[in-house]
């Protein structure tokens, strides 16, 4: 192969690329793009990556660098202008000049940012989060929410050492009347870009526990606009918005009303507006029962004095009405008794004319069935004697006879009843165990006693094997047990 007759070093082509760019590019451009992240460094210097996205992915991507002259003003001015730091994820607008640098290639040196440019793009996040909202029909979902009648459990978001935090709590629970709040902060970061997921984390654990809480609170004491544009997000702003509670916030004195301040059941411009609305609530409750304590002394002094007349009315007119009713049953039962000692002497009239007339009827009778029961008796008497020497006799004669046949037979029964005795006492001693033990038999027993089907002893039991003159204790090391017949 035949070699170039011209050739070049890298450095002059990049020396040509910085020259033709150099008097191509020879003045300053406004350019919109993503400040995809800032990398500021110790020196004061910054090095943003500038990005430009479409459809969500990254289109172009440059370095961009900002010397430390100028970024400490573009830094202080955009602060006055926007009240928010230079953060990572803006749309901004920015004057810059076409470098070219050997080493590090293309890039853009940004020599200013316009503040009222973010601004606006701010604005279309907040309207772009809220059409959002709007469209899935959640912006006013968390103010459709039931708010409990008497609100006393609140789950705080904020930091312990928020003024606002210190502010709210001094006024709810500084009420002359000493209304009882049950609070629990959440400590969350409150402002930037923190904020986000700091805030929705502690949304998820409130959730997690919501039948402890009546409503939660988002309190954040002062700032102005500083670190407000983490309230315009989407995804917090849903949070809110869907939340199964009522959502209350208090951010501070925002100028401009955020996404998030419009999603909420009620939104206060600060901590100790919120304070008033609960105390509100409960001062309304507490209303009624005000204007009845001063009410109800003299409706019931009325009522006390009403009852006290109606009691002694009712007494008089009870009074007189006994006296009457008294009046009246004494005079009927006068009558009555007349009437009763009348009949009852009729009665006993009766009863006695009754009682002289049986006793006369009486006296006959009674003589005549005493007379009759007299012969009977008599003759009764007679016919048991003559039965009982009959009866006497014929037992004695009976006795006299079994007498006789006992003394006969008595020797015989004896003897038998010996003989019997003397067999029976034979073959209990051939039945003796004693005696099959002698015979070379043994009686093999468990804890259970004799061992037999029903009885068997496992591997390891202790038994006793009993003889005539001895015992045996061992130990079972198996057992085998034969079918019948085998």
């Amino acid at each position: 192969m035949q070699a170039p007759t011209e050739h070049f070093t890298l450095k002059q082509v990049a020396d040509s690329i910085r020259k033709t760019i150099e008097s191509r590019y020879n003045r300053t451009y406004w350019v919109t793009a993503e400040m995809h992240k800032l990398n500021e460094t110790r020196k004061g210097h910054c090095y943003p990556e500038l990005v430009q996205k479409e459809d969500g992915q990254i289109v172009v991507e440059m370095r961009g660098t900002i010397w430390k002259s100028n970024f400490d003003r573009i830094r202080r001015q955009f602060m006055e202008v926007v009240k928010e730091p230079l953060r990572d994820g803006l749309e901004l607008l920015f004057q810059v000049r076409i470098v070219y640098h050997p080493i590090y290639n293309l890039g853009l040196e940004i020599i200013d940012i316009d503040p009222t440019f973010a601004l606006g793009a701010l604005q279309r996040e907040r309207q772009e989060t809220l059409e959002r909202l709007n469209k899935e029909g959640i912006l006013n979902a968390n103010q459709q929410v039931e708010m409990a009648v008497v609100p006393k459990r609140l789950a705080i978001i904020s930091q312990a050492d928020s003024k606002g935090y210190s502010d709210f709590q001094l006024l709810l629970n500084g009420h002359p009347k000493q209304y009882h709040f049950n609070t629990f902060l959440f400590e969350a970061a409150l402002q930037g870009d923190a904020a986000i997921n700091s805030i929705t984390a502690q949304l998820k654990r409130i959730e997690r526990i919501k039948h402890h809480f009546d409503a939660v609170l988002i309190i954040r004491g002062g700032g102005g606009e500083i670190g407000m544009h983490c309230y315009n997000n989407y995804e917090l702003s849903k949070a809110i918005a869907t939340f199964p509670l009522p959502v209350l916030t208090g951010i501070g004195h925002s100028t401009n009303m955020t996404v998030c301040e419009m999603v909420a059941y009620n939104n206060g411009i600060t901590p100790s507006d919120l304070a008033y609305y609960f105390l509100r609530i409960f001062e309304e409750l507490d209303e009624p029962l005000d204007e009845a304590i001063l009410v109800l002394p003299g409706i019931v002094t009325k009522h006390l004095e009403q009852l006290r007349t109606n009691f002694t009315r009712s007494t008089q007119l009870f009074q007189t009405e006994t006296k009457r009713i008294l009046r009246e049953h004494q005079v009927n039962t006068n009558s009555l008794v007349k009437d009763f000692q009348r009949v009852v002497k009729l009665g006993i009239q009766h009863e006695s004319n009754l009682l002289e007339n049986m006793r006369k009827l009486l006296r006959p009778l009674t003589s005549q069935w005493l007379q009759a029961s007299n012969v009977r008796l008599g003759n009764t008497q007679t016919t048991i004697g003559i039965h009982s020497k009959n009866t006497l006799a014929r037992n004695t004669q009976s006795l006299a006879g079994l007498q006789q046949q006992l003394v006969q037979r008595a020797p015989d029964l004896l003897l038998r009843s010996s003989a019997r005795l003397e067999s029976i006492e034979r073959q209990l001693q051939l039945v003796d165990p004693i005696h099959v033990l002698r015979r070379g038999y043994s009686i093999v027993t468990n804890a259970k006693g004799v061992l037999s089907n029903t009885n068997i002893p496992e591997k390891g039991d202790e038994i006793r094997i009993i003889q005539a003159d001895l015992t045996v204790i061992a130990e079972t090391t198996s057992v085998e047990q034969k079918q019948p017949g085998s």
